[in-house]
């Protein structure tokens, strides 16, 4: 039954210590919280036993008696007094039992609770457990308060409060108990504790409604905590009150009009960062009030104006918080990847329901998903049947019933959604493709948010970890966790496959370098929706460091990653993002797209920019522009100002200047920063890369391509020699795509080779993403000396991006005779921590092989098409030839 409500009853608070078994395990447990957080078995789901005896008072004799739980993992059964009192299933919501029949009052009174948390007598995929079994384990116990409540008389409960922006109608709905006769007394009051408006009825009826209409109303904004409070209060005859409850509820609308996203009819731009619930200490969703303040302090820091609450409903505290401090959430019902059983079907919509009824009055909620990348197992059905309870129970919010999409994962091919949603966890030169893809004029306009997204793993330092906690690492990072598999996520063998590596950099080396890299990541991702139409916001992946992944905005020490005055540049209401023109080839007989390099130029030529402002909120002013031209020891080559006008906010970017200048001639490649600021305080920055131009190539060649592979090199085509065998090699250096048996032989006999394999082909590869889960590893050799980096790879690698990598371990397992390795550009893998290489030198015998999967020619995505258009590309090639050439 639901829990009845009135704040004038006697109340025993259930919290604190209870006798508890488990397994073998005997001891006592504080409630609330978890068995797994403090010291019981994890691996087991149950039975596990609860027991605490309570005196109830004489003076609750006749009073109608609850026993109230305000959430469970995941099935109980009650005994009092040794009586059967029932059974509750369902992880995430309040119930109760009347126990009146069993209690005794006066005396000791024995409460047993048989509970279990999903696992192998409630399967996990069936019980809406959400993703907190995938990110850890599947917590167990009572995570939330419990509590025996006496009601000598009237009681109420199902209050539902719904307001309506636009009209500033409220409706309120309860149920009354043993109220018949009694006055209701409803009040309304704001902010400033004053009444706006009364309503009055004698009891005639168990249900009770009343509406409302406020005028003037007080919209709740992130600005503006406008809360208002409905409180019931029931009235005996003689005027006495015999029951009253308060609900806060407020007034805000998120709506879209097209494809532009409104918060009380004013744009906005959502920029979430997605919270999975992972709280280690305590292993639920529960942290206490100073945890949630200092969370959502720190999020909005960086720019971050949303959390995603993704698969887990948290504990009323969060939700309270949030409507006090502004900040907005969008709430994930937990499906995800249900098995759908006949016992789903019947438990997930009275759960969603229930889970409904508990928070539909909060404001900062003003998105609700109904579960994560549903594929083809949620039929319409269920899914229409989910909308349905949630539409009817919500207000003035935006609802998706299966955030990803359907169509993305093999689900159903319609929604029943608002906006747009996809999760597109690309490589870099993949996005603008993907969105374009998926992109389709011919529907109805609606904005897109990403629900999550942007992902860039980073390394985790297991010894600042295990410092942290006497010496040790947590058994969360040390336990595999059974749902994934070793082949896909290796945290728990981090410290010994590490430790079997050898490579030049430490722990906190790879930290720092994998945290510029995963900077490098997040900035151009979310740069490239600012510079989109259409677009109404996003999530980030994710806010915390899980055992699942690294990708996140704070470690698992809880510290910032990243600076945060930097990160708001590009996560603010405001942005700047850096344009060109667009190219087109004709080839062929036909028009193609000719992708343009952003990043990288070449001295001397022209620099052509357009600045493009996404602006979702604050009108702009007309002012000046002001940019730079730096190096990174800010020595500013080439400085301007540039007139933009006035702007009304829109969530549609626009270009608001143009910046033309020439690349510094240089005769050594340099990277060079281009800072803009606007007289408004808007300011962005960007590294580029110029390099002196190469005309021709300096080195004398062959190429030997059987396979065709090398034929977007067209800037070699007019090699001196394009060979169609290897008898008679008459210059220092063989640029070839196979390695075939006759290539082996001429390198060790004293040849010079530079192999350019980017698919699967004679060398070992294997198929990786260049920047997701990569930690790429530049080491010190005399090539990358003239090729400019920071120690982590930047967009200067953009266009040279690859899906493959060099597996050099299986390369030396085929040939025995390889005297030395000498990696160049290594590839970490940030889950699985093994090598791979992107280019490597080889010595053989007497010569050297230089093998590299790296895309020299582009083609890939967005990339630039052909190696004359690829700059870096070019100059990295000239580098190694140089370098075979050199003594």
């Amino acid at each position: 039954m639901n829990q009845w409500h009135n704040t004038l009853s006697p109340t025993i608070s259930l919290d604190g210590e209870w006798q508890f078994s488990l397994g073998d395990k005997i001891g006592s447990i504080q409630v609330p919280g978890t068995w797994e957080a403090q010291g019981y078995p994890r691996d087991i789901d149950g039975p596990a036993i609860y027991q605490r005896m309570i005196r109830v008072p004489a003076d609750w004799d006749g009073h109608t008696v609850q026993l109230q739980f305000d959430a469970l993992s995941y099935f109980v059964e009650i005994k009092v007094n040794g009586a059967e009192i029932g059974k509750h299933t369902g992880l995430w919501t309040p119930f109760a039992f009347d126990i009146t029949d069993a209690v005794q009052a006066g005396i000791d009174n024995d409460i047993h609770l048989t509970v279990y948390k999903p696992g192998t007598h409630f399967p996990i995929r069936e019980s809406l457990a959400g993703f907190l079994p995938d990110v850890c384990l599947p917590f167990g116990g009572l995570w939330q308060s419990a509590r025996l409540v006496a009601f000598p008389s009237a009681a109420i409960s199902h209050v539902h409060v719904q307001a309506q922006t636009n009209t500033g109608s409220v409706r309120l709905k309860a149920q009354l108990h043993d109220a018949m006769g009694m006055v209701a007394n409803i009040t309304i009051t704001d902010s400033n504790n004053v009444q706006v408006d009364s309503w009055r009825t004698i009891v005639t009826d168990a249900d009770l409604t009343a509406e409302f209409t406020i005028d003037p109303v007080q919209e709740w904004s992130i600005h503006n905590l406008a809360l208002y409070q409905a409180t019931i209060r029931l009235e005996e005859a003689h005027g006495n009150i015999a029951a009253e409850v308060t609900s806060t509820f407020g007034f805000r609308s998120l709506s879209r009009q097209d494809d532009q996203l409104l918060l009380n009819n004013e744009p906005i731009f959502l920029r979430g960062v997605l919270n999975w619930g992972w709280y280690p200490e305590i292993l639920c969703p529960a942290p206490d009030e100073a945890t949630i303040r200092e969370e959502f302090r720190r999020i909005r820091a960086f720019g971050y104006n949303m959390v995603k609450l993704c698969l887990y409903v948290p504990s009323p505290l969060y939700f309270d918080i949030a409507d006090e401090e502004g900040m907005l959430l969008w709430l994930e019902l937990p499906m995800w990847l249900p098995e759908v059983s006949e016992r789903l079907r019947q438990q997930a919509p009275h759960e969603y329901a229930d889970i409904l009824a508990a928070v539909h009055h909060h404001p900062s909620i003003v998105i609700y998903s109904l579960g994560c990348e549903l594929g083809a197992a949620v039929d319409s059905d269920l899914l229409s049947k989910l909308n349905a309870i949630l539409r009817a129970q919500t207000a003035d919010v935006l609802v998706c019933d299966n955030s990803g999409s359907g169509e993305a994962y093999g689900g159903l091919a319609f929604d029943y959604a608002d906006f747009n949603d996809y999760h597109f966890y690309a490589d870099l030169h993949y996005f603008n493709p993907l969105l374009d893809h998926f992109r389709r004029d011919w529907r109805p306009a609606r904005p897109w948010i990403f629900g999550e997204f942007c992902d860039a793993d980073d390394y985790r330092d297991t010894n600042k970890i295990a410092a942290a906690h006497n010496g040790e690492l947590p058994w969360w990072l040390v336990e595999q966790n059974p749902i994934h598999k070793l082949t896909a996520i290796a945290y728990s063998q981090q410290p010994l496959r590490m430790a079997a590596l050898d490579i030049p950099f430490d722990g906190q080396a790879l930290q720092h370098l994998s945290r510029q890299q995963s900077f490098v990541v997040r900035k151009a991702i979310l740069e490239k929706v600012r510079a989109k139409s259409s677009m109404g916001g996003y999530v980030v992946t994710s806010i915390r460091e899980t055992p699942l992944a690294t990708s996140s905005m704070f470690d698992d020490l809880g510290r910032d990653k990243y600076d945060r005055e930097a990160f708001r540049q590009f996560n603010a209401d405001s942005v700047l993002v850096l344009e060109q023109g667009r190219a087109r080839l004709w080839n062929h007989g036909g028009d193609r797209p000719a992708p343009v390099d952003r990043n990288n130029h070449v001295a001397g030529m022209p620099m052509d920019f357009r600045i493009v402002l996404s602006q979702a909120v604050t009108n702009l002013t007309a002012g000046n522009m002001n940019w730079q031209l730096l190096d990174t020891n800010r020595n500013v080559f080439q400085s301007g100002t540039a007139a933009y006008p006035a702007r009304q906010a829109q969530h549609t970017p626009s270009e608001i200047a143009s910046i033309y200048l020439t690349a510094p001639e240089m005769v050594k490649a340099q990277q060079l920063i281009l800072e803009v600021q606007l007289e408004g305080g808007i300011k962005n920055s960007w590294s580029l890369w110029v390099y002196p131009a190469v005309e021709k190539w300096a080195t004398s060649f062959a190429t030997y391509d059987p396979s065709g592979a090398l034929r977007g090199l067209d800037d070699l085509a007019d090699t001196p020699q394009q060979l169609n065998n290897l008898l008679d090699i008459k210059v220092p250096i063989l640029i070839t795509s196979v390695f075939t048996p006759e290539v082996y032989e001429y390198v060790k006999d004293g040849g010079c080779v530079i192999v350019l394999q980017k698919r699967d082909g004679s060398l070992p590869v294997k198929p990786v993403p260049f920047w997701r889960e990569s930690i790429k590893m530049l080491y010190e050799h005399p090539i990358l000396a003239n090729f400019p980096h920071q120690n982590y790879a930047d967009l200067q690698f953009y266009h040279l991006a690859t899906d493959y990598a060099v597996d050099t371990d299986r390369l030396l397992q085929l040939l025995g005779d390889i005297q030395q390795v000498k990696p160049i550009i290594r590839r970490l893998d940030a889950r699985q921590f093994t090598l791979l290489d992107y280019l490597v030198e080889y010595k053989i015998g007497s010569g050297t092989l230089l093998a590299s999967t790296l895309r020299f020619d582009g083609g890939a995505g967005d990339q630039v098409d052909g190696l004359k258009n690829n700059i870096a590309g070019r100059h990295l090639l000239t580098l190694m030839m140089k370098y075979l050439e050199s003594p």
